[in-house]
């Protein structure tokens, strides 16, 4: 695979995410998938350090903005249960709201990550030129990525509602990054929460199918859950 430059690499680091950070919901995960040279160099090209996730993904050729992603469509039914859109768990309603007002820079998701540089599985290395390995990267990166995050959600116009943190071997990291919030076990420990005057946060499982727990039955009661600390 053809070499980053240090420029370009710099660009992928200083990526925040896609949406709107005073959005009425977040959703927080630990780094986001992709990673191939081609993509890598469109983000570093053409991505700016906030993104509409429509319009840049659009910018990849073999995307497809109506392709059921496991995780887009646990946050899409997430937002529509709690919303109180009928027919929330149906493909059809969680790719309409994927395809239309997920991750939208005016509208009410706001999609962020701990780490900025993607990669397409958690043994992909394509960064090897710049930090020796990824617990390198992690040791390097993670203390300005902690600020940043802390710092966008103090600035943002109107505080979340809802954060919801996924990927449950990180939850250490999720949090260090809201040290403020005092985090109890819940859903016979499938979860952790805590609320603040503004917002409610969890810490769930990765957003996936099956081995990772997220059917319909699950989504409704840590919606049920959610709604009832609101």
């Amino acid at each position: 695979m053809p070499d980053l430059t240090t420029p370009e690499v710099k660009k992928l680091l200083a990526f925040r995410g896609y949406g709107n950070p005073s959005g009425r919901f977040w959703f927080v995960g630990m780094e986001e998938g992709g990673g191939d040279f081609e993509s890598l160099q469109i983000r570093a090209d053409e991505f700016a350090n906030l993104e509409d996730i429509a319009t840049s993904h659009a910018k990849f050729e073999s995307h497809d903005m109506s392709k059921s992603i496991s995780t887009w469509r646990i946050m899409s039914a997430i937002v529509g249960r709690i919303s109180g859109t009928e027919n929330w768990w149906e493909t059809a309603c969680t790719t309409n709201y994927q395809m239309n007002r997920l991750g939208r820079l005016n509208d009410e998701t706001y999609l962020t990550e701990i780490l900025p540089l993607p990669k397409r599985s958690l043994s992909d290395w394509p960064y090897g030129n710049f930090f020796d390995s990824p617990k390198s990267y992690f040791e390097q990166i993670f203390p300005a990525q902690l600020a940043s995050l802390r710092l966008e959600y103090s600035e943002s116009k109107s505080k979340p509602e809802f954060v919801f943190c996924y990927g449950k071997k990180y939850w250490p990291f999720h949090k260090k990054i809201f040290e403020s919030i005092d985090f109890e076990s819940a859903l016979d420990d499938r979860i952790l929460w805590g609320q603040n005057h503004s917002t409610i946060f969890v810490l769930t499982n990765f957003f996936g199918y099956g081995w990772t727990g997220f059917g319909e039955n699950f989504v409704e009661k840590l919606c049920q859950f959610v709604l009832s600390k609101s």
